[in-house]
């Protein structure tokens, strides 16, 4: 089993299931699964004047899908090296990140840290603002 290729196959799979938002724009959520997304009021009412058709959610979900390819893109090119982050210093390199497949149980895990990550980023986004 080459680990590469099935996990990529699997993130192909993640990013279809993912941009699948047709019956979300059709019935908007009252609450997400993340709290720090939820939508407003006025939101939800937007999204329940609208009148979906089949296209327009096919039109929606592809543009959503290639999103969603176009942000893992950029996040494997960080991994890759071949992108930079933006760096707190500018003495620092950045030579990007190895993922290699697991041997044993490790304490932390990156899909942890996404949500954990987001309240640095927002903080540090917000001071340059």
């Amino acid at each position: 089993m080459d680990s590469k290729q099935l996990f990529l196959r699997e993130l192909h799979n993640i990013i279809k299931e993912y941009s699948e938002i047709g019956e979300q724009l059709k019935q908007p959520p009252k609450e997400l699964p993340w709290e720090e997304f939820n939508l407003t009021k006025d939101e939800i009412n937007s999204l329940e004047t609208q009148e979906f058709t089949d296209e327009s959610i096919s039109a929606i979900e592809k543009i959503v899908r290639d999103n969603i390819m176009g942000a893992f893109h950029s996040a494997f090119c960080l991994l890759d090296g071949v992108s930079d982050p933006v760096l707190e210093n500018d003495d620092d390199m950045w030579f990007g990140l190895k993922l290699v497949e697991k041997q044993e149980e490790e304490e932390d895990f990156l899909h942890d840290e996404l949500y954990s990550s987001y309240w640095d980023w927002r903080e540090l986004n917000n001071k340059n603002k």
